[in-house]
């Protein structure tokens, strides 16, 4: 839960508060890290297969479906300080996006089972002459991956070898009634007292539109350490917020609502930098770790707008699922991604996106503008 809701129109700028200036020595993986981390790339490459003989096509061992594919525009905001006019945020600018709402997990599910919701945004056109955070990477593209919960539910990659493994691949292969039953069942004896990695297979799902998106693991902002977190804006998809998904039954209810709003509405949302202030209270290391935004609130530095469209033509399907890869390493040095569960993502996701690619015959591909989206 937030401390603070946003506001129905763009806040006026709270003052910037003093930010942690990143030294390396802040990142402190574990010396059995490596060694957790080939682990769970192995299982989690069972996952993809299992999928791949399930589906008969590659899907993402995680966010495998999708729910739309989305157009739009991110526009910096004048007058940021110095302190959040870092990366792509360092100038006054328009940004192509494209963006892929989806279900985190790595199976493809009724959107009556609940659980976390994600979003990725992919800016197109970023400066080709700044350093990328990975050096052989010569993208013109900036990734950002946010799912609905604030903090990461695994603290670094050790815990997820323990704990979060067992979640993936059960969730990858439990049939969706027993996922329901189960989410039931949990609710009944524990509702939201439950630890939150249960918890979060408990609380209604709601319009996917009005929902919150959060980084959750930290990553460089310039020479601080920040989170981000996308927030409705206009009219339209502030109604949507909180409103539950049980009165529109279906396997797909998302990709209908969100077909059917983008039918006739355009969409605004905020685009938020929180820095860290103190590397004690706000950790790398622990992706679990609270940050409390009465110490540091979250502060605007874009707007994204998603105009009129279709957002799931089988092209466009075709395209976000097949073709495109999100990953927060794909981008700017600016904006590496920080910590154990960070640097977890960056072999996952690779390796989940060669297999796909692979079994599919899809080609690797990077946009270069927003022409490169089908419509």
């Amino acid at each position: 839960m937030t401390d603070i809701a946003p506001s129905a129109e763009t806040p006026a700028m709270p003052t910037t508060p003093t930010p942690v200036v990143f030294v390396p020595e802040m990142e402190q993986p574990r010396e059995d890290e490596e060694r957790d981390i080939e682990r769970i790339v192995r299982a989690l490459h069972g996952n993809n297969e299992y999928a791949f003989r399930k589906y008969k096509c590659g899907v993402r061992d995680a966010h495998a479906k999708s729910h739309g594919i989305l157009r739009g525009t991110l526009e910096v905001l004048p007058d940021l300080p110095n302190e959040l006019a870092q990366g792509v945020f360092a100038t006054p600018r328009k940004y192509p996006v494209i963006s892929r709402l989806s279900s985190t997990s790595g199976a493809i599910r009724s959107d009556q089972v609940q659980g976390v919701r994600g979003l990725g945004m992919k800016l197109v056109g970023v400066d080709p002459n700044a350093p990328r955070a990975l050096p052989d990477d010569t993208a013109t593209t900036q990734d950002f991956i946010m799912v609905t919960h604030e903090e990461f539910l695994f603290a670094d990659a050790h815990k997820y070898s323990r704990l979060g493994m067992v979640t993936a691949v059960t969730l990858a292969r439990l049939p969706d009634p027993v996922l329901k039953g189960l989410s039931t069942a949990l609710g009944v004896v524990g509702g939201r007292r439950l630890p939150e990695t249960l918890a979060v297979f408990v609380r209604p799902n709601t319009h996917i539109l009005g929902d919150e998106f959060y980084t959750s693991a930290p990553q460089l902002h310039g020479p601080y350490i920040a989170k981000l977190r996308c927030v409705p804006a206009s009219p339209e998809v502030r109604a949507l917020m909180g409103q539950p998904v049980d009165d529109r039954p279906g396997i797909n209810a998302f990709r209908e609502m969100v077909i059917d709003f983008f039918a006739n509405h355009s969409a605004d949302y905020r685009l938020e930098v929180q820095l860290c202030t103190n590397i004690d209270t706000m950790p790398i290391e622990d992706a679990t770790a609270h940050w409390n935004q009465v110490e540091s609130p979250y502060i605007p530095v874009a707007t994204i707008h998603y105009p009129v469209q279709d957002p799931y033509t089988p092209e466009r399907r075709a395209f976000g699922d097949d073709v495109l890869s999100y990953n927060s390493w794909n981008g700017l040095a600016a904006h590496r991604p920080l910590g154990s569960i960070n640097r977890l993502k960056k072999r996952v996701y690779e390796a989940s996106s060669n297999f796909r690619h692979q079994v599919n015959n899809a080609p690797r591909f990077e946009p270069a503008t927003e022409s490169d989206l089908p419509e």
